[in-house]
């Protein structure tokens, strides 16, 4: 369809009547909002919303939109990363500052005393009662773990009778 065509096409439908859909909408947006509209107004944007979507103009104001926050988003990503680097740049001065400091020799310590290891003899001995325990929790821990049962509905409760069932 020409442009010329689509005009007229256009121009065509704008003289139609509004119906009664568009006189309910009317009604409904003053219901919801407060403000009478009026209902050509109504019907001119139910007919021309997906034609406006759709022209040349408003695409070029939407890719305009687009490249602008594209631009933007840009921009604040830059300055960001120009924030962060002069923050690394400071924490690397620090870091050499501390890094020289530490280099520079002080007072040199004395070596500190070397401790001996504690010998056998330092241990207590074994008695029978610590072997025990040892044996009795070694040989414990296995029985428990195989007399318990999962519970189920036939070991949940001993089932009782009552006088009234016999």
């Amino acid at each position: 369809m020409s442009k010329s065509e689509n005009a007229k096409s256009l121009e065509e439908r704008a003289a139609a009547v509004p119906t009664e859909l568009h006189e309910r909408f009317a009604q409904w947006i003053y219901e919801q909002t407060g403000v009478r509209p009026d209902t050509k107004s109504v019907q001119l944007a139910c007919i021309f919303r997906m034609e406006f979507q759709a022209s040349d103009e408003n695409q070029k104001a939407l890719a305009e939109r687009k490249a602008a926050a594209e631009a933007k988003r840009k921009k604040q990503a830059a300055e960001k990363k120009a924030r962060l680097e002069k923050q690394l740049a400071a924490l690397k001065a620090e870091l050499e500052k501390t890094e020289t400091a530490e280099s520079m020799p002080a007072e040199t310590p004395a070596p500190a005393k070397k401790t001996a290891a504690p010998k056998a003899e330092d241990k207590p001995a074994a008695t029978r009662s610590r072997a025990r325990k040892a044996t009795a929790t070694a040989s414990e821990a296995p029985a428990k773990a195989t007399t318990l049962r999962a519970r189920t509905r036939k070991t949940a409760a001993p089932k009782t009778t009552t006088p009234a069932a016999k």
